[in-house]
């Protein structure tokens, strides 16, 4: 019985039903409610979407590939940045992967040929060009417009740009300085302090270098130039070559390698070569391996490990508890005002950045994830788990002016930092340059022959 009276009324409401939809049009009232509660209804929806529904919309996976950072780092990126950004970004997660400068070349290639793999990745100075094309515009999300922490950033900035568009953030600065051990300038009658042109350090590297004839290699080394063993190094070269006011591309882009510059810049290479091992056919032998920095002293042999001044960042100097540092002298490389009025104080500034590749899928995301981890506080923090320079000038404070050491270097970074960036096929580049001046110092090629092998090798490449 109840079942039959259940179908009655069933049959009763679908008759309304019909009769209503078949009837007269709705009264205007009835149609200004439904015209109200509609939205209502949609704006619902859309703010209360299913469980299932948010976690498939905010599920993602913010990849970050690194390079040999040290186990403090990773374990604070890990223990306080990544958990503070998943917080902040629910249904995120940070995933770091560790690789190593040893093949990464292979690695990002494969990154870029495949257009798929991590949102960050870590590039080196010079890679701004190299992987430029392929790199994300991040100016919508850190230009000065989006972000305005990014004045904060000092010279290190141009090293993540690429066509003057931002591709990612610097994590430090870590420029090439000249070290001077005082108290051995001294010893070897030098007492004007740092050369500051190139004929002081033709002349200092004459009289500071000895030779031990017993077994016809170095003892002492007036100054070691990135590559103690060849004094001829790109980068050295490079060094020398912008603090004569030298650009390494003219206005039409092609090189300037046969610049006046450029030609002085080799020559100097040689003649502090000459000066310091004498000529080639001498075949002087280099400095013996020590214990630590070459400008500290070997703690089991209790002696000097043989270098006066050491043009290097401050990965090579010596550690900063070191006793060394008392008779330590830091300053910029000076160029040569005397022949070349454009010349200028340089610290050649390598860093270490991070970039968003154009593939990435999560460019926003991987931008909040970069302001976080390059805030004032974390940039800071990020450079005292290395001992290295922030990239930001206000992230600059406490271990770094705890220490005179860095605070020196910071400074002068600041005031003469020149960034090694902008170097179009650096990889090639090097190549080209080593191979010349390798026979340079040999003296199989002039300084004019050396300019010009380069000037043709890499016009070569660059069409």
């Amino acid at each position: 019985m109840q079942k039959k009276l259940l179908v009655i009324l069933s049959v009763l409401v679908l008759a309304s039903l019909v009769l209503a939809a078949c009837g007269s049009p709705a009264t205007p009232a009835a149609t200004e409610e439904a015209a109200t509660q509609a939205p209502a209804a949609t704006e619902a929806a859309t703010e209360a979407p299913t469980e299932a529904a948010t976690e498939a919309a905010e599920a993602k996976t913010l990849k970050i590939y690194l390079l040999d950072y040290t186990p403090d780092t990773i374990a604070w990126l890990k223990e306080e940045i990544n958990p503070a950004f998943e917080a902040a970004h629910p249904g995120t997660t940070v995933e770091i992967t560790e690789g190593s400068w040893s093949g990464w070349d292979t690695t990002f290639s494969g990154f870029f040929a495949a257009g798929d793999g991590p949102d960050i990745i870590n590039l080196g100075s010079e890679m701004n060009t190299l992987y430029g094309e392929s790199l994300a515009d991040m100016d919508p999300y850190l230009g000065e417009a989006a972000w305005a922490d990014i004045k904060n950033f000092g010279p290190a900035l141009e090293n993540a740009k690429y066509e003057g568009k931002l591709r990612g953030l610097p994590i430090f600065t870590a420029p090439r300085y000249v070290f001077c051990r005082t108290d051995l300038m001294e010893a070897a009658g030098w007492t004007t302090g740092t050369p500051q042109n190139f004929a002081e350090w033709t002349e200092f590297a004459k009289q500071a270098s000895k030779i031990d004839p017993a077994t016809n290699s170095l003892s002492q080394q007036a100054l070691v130039p990135v590559d103690a063993g060849s004094m001829a190094d790109w980068q050295w070269w490079l060094l020398v070559f912008y603090s004569l006011g030298g650009q390494l591309y003219k206005e039409d882009g092609t090189p300037n390698f046969d610049s006046p510059e450029a030609l002085a810049a080799t020559q100097f290479l040689l003649d502090m070569r000459q000066a310091t091992y004498g000529p080639a056919s001498d075949a002087v032998g280099t400095l013996p391996t020590g214990q630590g920095s070459v400008i500290d002293v070997d703690d089991a042999t209790g002696k000097d490990n043989g270098a006066v001044c050491l043009a290097h960042s401050g990965w090579a100097a010596p550690a900063f508890d070191r006793p060394i540092w008392e008779k330590v002298s830091i300053d910029p490389f000076f160029g040569d005002p005397e022949n070349f009025p454009n010349s200028k104080p340089v610290v050649l500034a390598f860093n270490d950045w991070l970039a968003v590749p154009e593939y990435s899928q999560n460019k926003e995301l991987a931008a909040e994830w970069l302001k976080l981890a390059f805030s004032k506080e974390a940039n800071n923090k990020w450079n005292e788990t290395m001992g290295l320079i922030p990239a930001r000038n206000d992230s600059q404070y406490g271990f770094v002016t705890e220490k005179p050491q860095l605070q020196r270097e910071a400074e002068l970074a600041s005031q003469y930092g020149v960034g090694f960036a902008g170097i179009k096929e650096s990889a090639q580049l090097s190549t080209i340059m080593q191979d010349a001046l390798g026979k340079l110092i040999t003296e199989e090629l002039t300084p004019e022959e050396v300019v010009a092998q380069i000037q043709e090798a890499y016009a070569e490449v660059l069409k």
